[in-house]
């Protein structure tokens, strides 16, 4: 199931340096990270594919406060369209530097915050002899301490799905939109990691009570093109 068309990446990966002696004090209680795919009017008057993207992030320092460095990091040539940070609802600077967003963030003595991060970036065609698009994000939850309490990743397809359903090829007398599942499992080339769940237009993981948070996954989901 590969066939020919534009091949479209998008990498995204957010990193907390956390510096050895302080790590024995910070957890990562828990983390959800949402990615949203639709299609939106392109520059030549075709459709593009978007990723919205919020991830959520709560930490419980159990040591003193300190400032530690966070990053998100963008591929060359694919800038991020929109990107904003904030700490319990309160938006901090987030200075670019190369092809990366930095932020200090304070981690208070004995308290928890969330941090959260709001960003869009246009998913770009690398190959235009193909036409398969994908996204992918590394997933990284090393560097803290144990346990990590819930770690959600959800991607929602449903704004895709809706656009595949009143592509011109259905309004022409042919058979009826297929349902979600039939798009997920014609249209969706490929899904990693493996042990997702379905609900509605909507994949996800749940990941529980994590002790050993050494390394990182990658998150990959690609599908067929049908809008170009």
């Amino acid at each position: 199931m590969r066939p020919a068309g534009a091949v479209l990446l998008c990498v995204l990966i957010f990193s907390v340096p956390i510096d050895p002696s302080l790590a024995q004090f910070v957890q990562l209680v828990s983390a959800r990270k949402y990615y949203t795919l639709y299609l939106s009017s392109g520059p030549n008057g075709g459709q593009e594919p978007l990723l919205r993207e919020i991830f959520l992030s709560r930490f419980r320092n159990f040591g003193p406060t300190f400032l530690n460095s966070v990053w998100h990091d963008e591929l060359p040539g694919q800038p991020y369209l929109e990107y904003r940070d904030s700490i319990d609802g309160k938006p901090i600077p987030a200075r670019k530097i190369g092809n990366a967003y930095w932020d200090q963030v304070a981690f208070p003595g004995g308290r928890e915050i969330e941090l959260r991060t709001d960003a869009l970036q246009r998913v770009l065609p690398r190959d235009p002899a193909r036409k398969i698009d994908f996204f992918e994000d590394s997933i990284q939850w090393s560097g803290w301490r144990p346990p990590i309490e819930d770690y959600w990743i959800v991607v929602d397809l449903g704004k895709m799905y809706a656009s595949f359903r009143r592509a011109p090829a259905f309004g022409l007398g042919g058979s009826a939109p297929p349902a979600f599942p039939e798009f997920l499992a014609n249209q969706v080339v490929r899904v990693l990691p493996a042990g997702y769940r379905v609900q509605g237009s909507t994949i996800w993981w749940h990941f529980r009570r994590i002790y050993a948070p050494q390394g990182f996954t990658t998150l990959h989901v690609e599908w067929k093109a049908w809008y170009r």
